[in-house]
């Protein structure tokens, strides 16, 4: 029975590191999408870059909070 809250905090610490890597890549990639809309020409593809970077930036930016939520809770 002892086994049981150690692969629950194994799990856990899993969850925390996957969440938080990949979480960091999207951020970085976000913002290099962000960065993109220096070097388009047209309106509606910075708008593009734009939105998309947003999206992407927000959600790796959620992934690193849950993970820290989750490190906090472990």
């Amino acid at each position: 029975m002892a086994e049981a809250p150690n692969r629950d905090n194994t799990r856990v610490l899993n969850d925390v590191q996957i969440n938080n890597a990949l979480g960091a890549f999207l951020v970085f990639f976000g913002l290099v999408v962000l960065a993109s809309i220096f070097f388009t020409d047209t309106g509606i593809g910075k708008l593009t870059n734009l939105g998309a970077g947003v999206i992407i930036g927000g959600i790796g930016a959620a992934m690193m909070y849950k993970a820290y939520r989750l490190r906090g809770r472990r």
